[in-house]
Formats: structure tokens, C-alpha cells, sequence
């Protein structure tokens, strides 16, 4: 972008459209149309109103922030709330320890979770770190998923690694990718005081190395297997070796 002017709104305001340097919204301010500028700061409320919001560095929310179109931003630091009614892409970073919602899909390089993200139509990273909550009704694809928090994925998860410390109730339709270890947290420490619900649940896990604890599962399915302390799977594929707890439930073991 070029040079253009910087928008400050600290008490209620109402701004027109446009190119901006800097927006910063300390008060209540509406953007009227699509808005695009260098940096976007909220610690109050905003909205931008029939159009999207594009920032070329970092978006940063504190307040509370709706668009209602799609959101493109170089990073994104949110401890407050922010909702978008289209897809959201960060080219960089996301940080969420408050609230995140896309309705469309949620595109980023690599996420931190400590609150609560929301992505509609998926999730697509490279590295989505999670220690609090993370839904989508769609599919979620990363190189890396690491979670201690709590996945709600309706479609597929699918990582070259998944590490999940369960620490409350998972649910993820399916899981797909290179290694999927799934181990109960250890410590005391429980998030939402629900550790002694701390189970995944899903119906296929298909892996080339698996490792799990704690798990319901239809269809287990990889090279090597090892089903772990509490598990209770249906139906265990496996090509290579594959190992069992004492403590672990199967219904039908398939060498292939």
C-alpha cells in the first residue's frame, strides 16, 4: 500500500470505506463498506458493514470486532471477540486466546488456540497448535496438529503428525495422516474440570503409526498399531505389528 491517512475513533463514530494507514478503535466505530489498510487495532467495538476487511500487517483485538465480509490480514492477535461472515485468511500468525468465528473457511500458516476458534467451512494450517477449544462442522488439514484442549470436527482431520493430550471430550469424525498419538494428560490440571471425561472419539483412525489411549474407535487402521490403556475400538487393520494393553478393548484384529 501506499501512504494514506490513519483512522483513530475513540469515542462513536461512523467512517465511510476506504485505504487507511492505521485504524485503531478505542470506542464504538462502524466502517460503511469494504476497508483495507496497513494495521487494524480494536479495543472497543467495531464493524464493517457491507464489505470485507483486508490489512496488510497485523489485526489485533482486544474489544469486540464483526465483519461482514471475508477478513485478510498478515497476523491476527484476538483476546477479545472477533467474527467474520466469509472466509478469513492470515498469512502469518493467529493467536486466540479469546474468540475467533469464520463462517467460510479459516486458511492461516500457523495457529495458537488458548480460547475458542470457530471455522464453518474448515480449517487449513501448517502448524495449529491447541490448548483450548477448536470446532469446525468440516474438515481440518495441517502438517502439524498438536491439541491438549478440545477438537470438535465433524469432517477429517488429516496431518502428517496428530499429537492429542486429551484432556476433556474429543469428538473428530475421522483422522488421517502420517502418526496419530493420542495419550491422557497426566497432570492434574483439567480444562473445564473435565478431565475424567478426557476420551477421543471417532469413527475411522487411519495412520501409518499409531498410538493410542483413551480412545473409541470403529475402525482403526495403519502399519503399526498399538492400542493403549481404555480403548475400546471395534475393528483394528494393521500391516506391520500391532500391540495391546491389558486394558484395552477390540472387537476384530485384521492383519492385512
Amino acid at each position: 500500500m501506499g501512504s494514506y491517512n490513519d483512522l483513530h475513533i475513540s469515542g462513536v463514530g461512523k467512517q465511510s470505506g476506504g485505504c487507511f494507514g492505521s485504524v485503531q478503535i478505542s470506542g464504538s466505530g462502524k466502517l460503511l463498506g469494504p476497508v483495507e489498510c496497513n494495521s487494524f487495532h480494536v479495543s472497543g467495538a467495531a464493524k464493517v458493514e457491507g464489505g470485507g476487511l483486508t490489512v496488510h500487517g497485523p489485526v489485533a483485538c482486544s474489544g469486540a470486532a464483526k465483519v461482514e465480509g471475508p477478513l485478510y490480514a498478515q497476523s491476527a492477535k484476538v483476546s477479545g471477540s472477533l467474527s467474520t461472515e466469509a472466509e478469513a485468511v492470515i498469512e502469518g500468525m493467529a493467536e486466540v486466546s479469546g474468540s475467533f468465528k469464520a463462517e467460510g473457511a479459516l486458511r492461516v500458516d500457523s495457529m495458537k488456540v488458548s480460547g475458542v476458534c470457530k471455522a464453518e467451512a474448515g480449517i487449513r494450517g501448517n502448524e495449529i497448535t491447541v490448548s483450548g477449544v477448536l470446532k469446525t462442522p468440516a474438515d481440518l488439514q495441517a502438517e502439524t496438529l498438536r491439541s491438549s484442549g478440545a477438537l470438535s470436527i465433524d469432517g477429517l482431520l488429516n496431518a502428517e503428525r496428530v499429537e492429542i493430550e486429551l484432556n476433556g471430550e474429543n469428538n473428530v469424525h475421522s483422522i488421517g495422516g502420517g502418526s496419530v498419538l493420542v495419550r491422557r494428560k497426566s497432570s492434574g490440571f483439567s480444562l473445564f474440570g473435565l478431565q475424567k471425561r478426557a476420551r477421543l472419539n471417532a469413527e475411522l483412525i487411519e495412520a501409518d503409526e499409531i498410538d493410542l489411549e483413551y480412545t473409541n474407535a470403529q475402525t482403526v487402521r495403519g502399519v503399526n498399531v498399538h492400542v493403549g490403556n481404555e480403548c475400546v475400538i471395534d475393528r483394528v487393520e494393521y500391516s506391520g505389528t500391532l500391540t495391546t494393553d491389558a486394558y484395552a478393548t477390540i472387537g476384530e484384529r485384521v492383519k492385512v
